[in-house]
């Protein structure tokens, strides 16, 4: 019996592209607006949560080399939340009994609002206030979850959108 392996070629080649495809449309954000996280997400969609975390996290390194952030330092706790943007939301809905490629909305959905609630609503106002001050947090909750709120169903609607045209054409396993 031949055991495969989580890191195919394959697997490699489209976790290559799901980073490029991030750090992207990250650099080509208007202030503080980017979607650069659904490549992240889609990402563990698509390979699977270990590939995601990979992703994200990858995706943040190369980002900060191409585009640094206006503080000038590299910070690895945003990098953990970048890579647990990857994981996080399919673990969700493999929790909630979707498995690839056939995810329901509803589940895609809750996955990414839990996935971008604790990672961009609450760790990264949480490491920002940490690093940058401390009386902060309740702003920079708010104003995530203000972006959250528009980002989180467009994303889920992407993804199911994106993932139903995809999979007639690509088996990401």
């Amino acid at each position: 019996m031949i055991k495969e392996s989580r890191f195919t070629t394959k697997k490699i080649a489209y976790g290559a592209i799901f980073v490029a495809l991030s750090v992207a449309i990250n650099t080509m954000r208007i202030g503080s607006i980017s979607f650069g996280g659904f490549p992240i997400i889609f990402s563990g969609y698509a390979l699977g949560p270990l590939m995601g975390f990979i992703v994200g996290g990858l995706a943040d390194v190369v980002g900060f080399l191409i585009r640094p952030s206006s503080t000038g330092s590299f910070n690895p706790l945003f990098t953990l939340t970048s890579a647990l943007t990857g994981a996080i939301p399919i673990l969700v809905t493999r929790f909630l009994g979707d498995k690839y490629p056939d995810y329901k909305l509803w589940k895609i959905f809750i996955g990414v609002f839990v996935g971008q609630t604790i990672t961009s609503v609450i760790v990264v106002p949480i490491f920002t206030s940490l690093l940058f001050g401390r009386n902060t947090i309740w702003f920079y909750m708010w104003k995530a979850g203000i972006k959250q709120a528009l980002s989180i169903p467009v994303y889920a609607i992407l993804l199911k959108a994106i993932n139903d045209i995809i999979i007639k054409q690509f088996d990401f396993r």
